[in-house]
């Protein structure tokens, strides 16, 4: 789990918002020596890997643009990892992002399905 506490409560945000659209999670925080999925989901037929980031400010930029070529890259292994692990390989896959804004308690929640 999380160690930080606006991460957590991100995290804990994101699962109940995709949940609210359908989403059946899968998977919380997994994680291998490569690294951590924050959600696998899925969204019917498709897994999906998400990544989660919150802020409670915009002074670093938003979110999703923590999630950068290098970041990409440890998902895409970290997803293959997991598919091999799990014998789902050739499965349908997407990556998600989900930028989250706490401010003053109250989340707002921006979606990217697809983004990378």
């Amino acid at each position: 789990m999380n160690h930080n506490p606006l991460g957590e409560q991100g995290e804990r945000t994101a699962e109940r918002y995709l949940r609210s659209r359908g989403y059946r999670v899968v998977a919380r925080n997994h994680r291998s020596r490569l690294g951590e999925v924050d959600l696998i989901c899925r969204d019917g037929a498709v897994l999906v890997f998400v990544e989660v980031k919150t802020r409670s400010s915009t002074l670093f930029g938003e979110g999703a643009h923590a999630v950068g070529p290098h970041k990409q890259h440890k998902l895409r292994r970290l997803a293959e990892e997991y598919l091999i692990r799990t014998r789902q390989e050739g499965a349908d896959v997407r990556f998600d992002v989900l930028s989250i804004m706490q401010v003053a308690g109250v989340p707002t929640v921006e979606h990217i399905p697809g983004a990378f």
